[in-house]
């Protein structure tokens, strides 16, 4: 069996049909170098973020305030709100990033990209609906 030997140059030697060619592109794809890059720092940054960070424990008391009037954030209550608040304030916006970016993708390359962004759109929109709700909650507590 013969070694293609145009694996590390851009030359085009002859090689035995059962030999996979592969070509250097001339230029360096920088945006593929930054995603790389960008995937590399998430990649460590996630491992090394156990050692960093510290558990955030609510215990008692609720998010803000009180969870709902007389209760506690360990409370049925309380946590339905404490999920609806986290669910509201982190994991809708992140989604919808997520989407969003997945729609820039499929609109450079070229593919359906109206789906993703409408999802996008509307875990945004969820997400504001959600935050405002809310506030009307945390300002209505103080009303007797």
């Amino acid at each position: 069996m013969r070694t293609a030997t145009s694996l590390w140059r851009r030359s085009k030697a002859p090689a035995s049909t059962s030999a996979r060619i592969f070509y250097r592109p001339d230029e360096i794809d920088w945006m593929h170098v930054a995603l790389k890059f960008a995937l590399g720092l998430i990649l460590i940054g996630n491992l090394a973020a156990p050692f960093a960070a510290r558990a955030q424990n609510l215990g008692t008391t609720p998010a803000f305030g009180k969870a709902v009037q007389g209760q506690q954030a360990t409370t049925v209550e309380g946590t339905v709100l404490n999920v609806v608040n986290w669910s509201c304030n982190v994991i809708a916006p992140v989604i919808a990033i997520a989407c969003l970016g997945i729609a820039g993708w499929h609109f450079k390359s070229g593919r359906g990209y109206f789906g993703w962004g409408v999802t996008g759109v509307s875990l945004m929109v969820i997400s504001g609906l959600g935050r405002m709700a809310e506030g009307f909650i945390t300002q209505a507590q103080g009303i007797q």
